[in-house]
């Protein structure tokens, strides 16, 4: 009984990771070329190039949506890896981001600062 349960659970967790990084995937080595603020809980930063794994309506003034106020290790990461000049490769989930009528951005799933 104890295998049957066991069983269960790790066919349910393989079937939700699954299907919640179906689309996802890393954006690609790029640095940041702009960081948009809208306001302290919205911005939008842009890189010199994006692979768009999900296919998100992106825009020219963005890539990848970043909640400042919530995500604020990301920011930080993001922010800082601008000011220097480094490179990033940011994952993003299978979730787009609507904003503005006929936009989305990526959502981040992960971030790496490249040397």
């Amino acid at each position: 009984m104890k295998f049957l349960k066991y069983l269960v659970l790790i066919s349910f967790f393989l079937l939700v990771s699954v299907s919640s990084y179906a689309d996802a995937g890393w954006s690609g080595k790029a640095t940041i070329t702009s960081i948009y603020a809208m306001n302290e809980n919205a911005a939008i930063v842009k890189l010199s190039n994006f692979s768009n794994p999900h296919a998100c309506k992106i825009q020219d003034g963005g890539d990848i949506f970043i909640n400042p106020t919530t995500q604020k290790t990301w920011f930080t990461l993001l922010l800082s890896a601008y000011m220097a000049g480094k490179s990033v490769d940011i994952w993003v989930t299978a979730n787009c981001i609507p904003y503005w009528a006929g936009t989305d951005f990526a959502e981040i799933g992960h971030v790496r600062v490249i040397n």
